[in-house]
This record gives structure tokens, C-alpha cells and sequence, in this order.
């Protein structure tokens, strides 16, 4: 062959070598951008839908109508919260209209001073189960986080929820917690799960085991609450026995109505017949 056509063929060759390299190369480049991009799956099983960390930013403010705000709501970075298993003290002194606006101011000036605004906090909510919602959306157990992000005493214990139980500023509340607000010496701690999600049973031994101690030490309005359940107690007693007095005299006379002969004159209704 001429050294021309020679030349020519190498030429060609080394074309269409760098040609393929170029090729190999970009396929190289774009399966590796492919392979280190996340994918969906690993976004939705790094990210927890039943927690997130923030910054209180508010507290409820009463409102008219479905939707409103409780008096346990909070705000964290804007999201509502609902303080779960706990309402203000008022709710185990039966609702005396007498306490409830002071009952009311209380429980927020002790919810004030237990989660202050510009704390960092972990919210767990309460209902998220096996990739579902069972519940409201909004309740939750709030936890106070200290350096780095994490809670001094690992949850579900020390939540805030707890911590205003203690105060006596709040009680343990909802469905599922079999409580008698009218005894004098009654105390938590029978539930029925049937009515709880997973997560709040596992606060709510921490929360009534809180308004145990908090019976036990008489703190914030417990007095109040005892004072009011012991004169019920007192109330009721007197009332049943007055009533069972006005049975048994209402009984007493049935018989001797009863009793009197057919032709009885009884002047007095003592049952002695033809009295002069």
C-alpha cells in the first residue's frame, strides 16, 4: 500500500479512538451523577413525619368557632401544637364558674414560664401510626432541647406536657383517663387504652404518675381542687341523708295509711283511731 493511504488510515483510527473516549467518558459523567443524586425513598424514609425540631413562636388566643384555638395550644416555628393529655386545673375542680377565669390565667402564666417563647424544642406528635394518621393532626408532646439539640432526659419522659402537670397548674385530661374529679382522695392511674394511640400511651403513665405527685404535694391550685372535691363529698352526705330521712317519714305514713282500720277517725295522723 502507498505511504499516503497509509498515513490516511491512521489518521482515520485515531479519530474515531478519541471519538469513542469522548463518548465513554460523558456516559461515565452521567452515571455518576445519576447514581450520587437521592433518590425519593431515601428523602421519605430520612425525614420523620411524627417529629420535628423548632422555636415556640406563640401561644393560643381563644377564638369563636370551630377551629379555634384551646387554652393548651402552642406554637412552634408557626405550626400549631396542641399540648396532648393535659387541660388547666379548672377541668379537675369540675368547672366551677367561680375559678375558671383565674384557673385559665394560672395555667398560662405556668405554661409561660415552663416553655418560653424562643426556646428550641422536639415536638412528637401523638398521632402517626404505620405510615398513617389516626388522630388530630395538631396534638402533641413538647420536649425542651438543650445543646446540640437534644432533650435532657430522653422522651417520653420530662416532656412539658409532664412538667406542667407538676405544677399544679394543670391536670391530666382526655378520653381514655378514668379519673372521679369529685372524690377528696382519688388518684391517676387506670386508663383505657382502647381510646389512646401508641405514643400517648406511652406518655401517660409519665403524665399521670405527674398529677399523683402533684395531688400528693398540694402544689399550685390542688388545694383549691381538694377543697372543692371534699365539699361535694360533704354536700352529697348531707343530701343523701336528708333524703333518706324523707323516705323513711314518707314511708312511716304509707303504713300507717295502710294499716288504719276501715272506719278510723284520726284526727293528728298519728294512727290512733277516735282520739278525744
Amino acid at each position: 500500500m502507498p505511504k499516503k493511504g497509509k498515513k490516511e488510515t491512521r489518521v482515520l483510527f485515531i479519530i474515531g479512538a478519541l471519538a469513542f473516549s469522548i463518548f465513554a467518558l460523558s456516559a461515565c459523567t452521567v452515571t455518576s451523577e445519576t447514581e450520587s443524586a437521592p433518590t425519593a425513598a431515601n428523602t421519605v424514609t430520612n425525614s420523620a413525619v411524627d417529629q420535628f425540631i423548632g422555636t415556640v413562636t406563640g401561644y393560643g388566643v381563644e377564638t369563636q368557632g370551630y377551629g379555634g384555638d384551646n387554652e393548651n395550644t402552642v406554637y412552634v416555628d408557626n405550626k400549631r401544637v396542641d399540648l396532648d393529655l393535659i387541660w388547666p386545673y379548672s377541668a379537675g375542680c369540675m368547672e366551677r364558674e367561680l375559678v375558671q377565669d383565674k384557673a385559665f390565667a394560672s395555667a398560662r402564666d405556668a405554661l409561660e414560664k415552663t416553655l418560653p417563647i424562643g426556646q428550641r424544642v422536639l415536638v412528637v406528635l401523638s398521632n402517626f401510626e404505620n405510615g398513617e394518621w389516626v388522630g388530630d393532626r395538631s396534638k402533641g408532646f413538647v420536649h425542651i432541647l438543650q445543646d446540640k439539640d437534644t432533650p435532657e432526659v430522653t422522651p417520653p419522659a420530662d416532656s412539658v406536657n409532664e412538667r406542667l402537670v407538676l405544677t399544679g397548674y394543670w391536670v391530666p385530661h382526655g378520653m381514655g383517663i378514668e379519673f372521679d374529679a369529685y372524690t377528696f382522695n382519688a388518684t391517676y392511674g387506670n386508663f383505657n387504652a382502647d381510646y389512646l394511640s401508641q405514643k400517648q400511651e406511652e406518655y401517660l403513665p409519665y403524665i399521670l404518675e405527674a398529677g399523683n405527685k402533684a395531688r400528693t404535694n398540694q402544689a399550685g391550685a390542688i388545694p383549691i381542687c381538694s377543697t372543692l372535691a371534699l365539699d361535694y363529698e360533704i354536700d352529697a352526705f348531707y343530701n343523701g341523708l336528708s333524703f333518706s330521712r324523707d323516705e323513711e317519714e314518707e314511708t312511716r305514713l304509707w303504713w300507717i295509711e295502710r294499716n288504719k282500720p276501715v272506719n278510723c277517725r284520726d284526727g293528728d295522723g298519728d294512727g290512733i283511731c277516735f282520739e278525744r
